[in-house]
């Protein structure tokens, strides 16, 4: 009877832990993280700001480039702003994040589409799993800074150290592979 009233409770508890997220799901920009203390550099005090603003315009931006970037050949299904961490430098505002991506393929068949019908011809041992995962949702992941000079100006940072942070310019559509 022990075992079975501390399964329960250990079920209940991860179903509980799992529900809770940091993970804020930008659609439509309704989420947005609360007020936060930033520190800025220099010898000026701590004040407390509202991020929500920022926040919302960094989403809102990022949704925006996004769907500028990849649309031509995805389905982009859901944009998801985590670790969000804001702070002011030099009266800019600095907000790093992971950002995510989640995107499928257009509906269509799997065997119209060229890599496929090669594999498909070749006998591919792959090619199952290639037409399988075809019309799965996939994510995108990025690591990001986004420097705010004012409202209509957001300039775009990714890390690209494999160990640490160095932060360099980007566009969205330099993520874009190209031949």
């Amino acid at each position: 009877m022990k075992k079975v009233i501390v399964g329960c409770m250990a079920m209940v508890l991860a179903i509980f832990f799992s529900g809770c997220s940091s993970d804020a799901v930008v659609q439509n920009q309704t989420a947005a993280p609360p007020a936060k203390e930033v520190t800025n550099t220099g010898t000026e005090p701590k004040q407390s700001v509202d991020s929500s603003t920022s926040y919302n315009q960094i989403a809102s931006y990022m949704e925006e480039e996004s769907k500028k970037a990849f649309s031509p050949y995805y389905e982009l299904l859901e944009f998801t702003l985590s670790d969000y961490e804001e702070k002011t430098v030099d009266g800019k505002v600095e907000a790093t994040f992971a950002y995510q991506v989640k995107y499928k393929n257009f509906e269509k068949d799997p065997d119209t589409v060229e890599y496929i019908k090669v594999a498909k011809e070749k006998n591919d041992p792959n090619y199952q799993q290639l037409y399988d995962e075809y019309l799965q949702p996939k994510d995108m992941n990025f690591h990001l800074k986004a420097v705010m000079e004012d409202a209509d100006s957001i300039t775009l940072y990714t890390n690209v150290s494999p160990k640490g942070i160095q932060w360099e310019k980007v566009v969205m559509s330099d993520f874009i592979v190209k031949k």
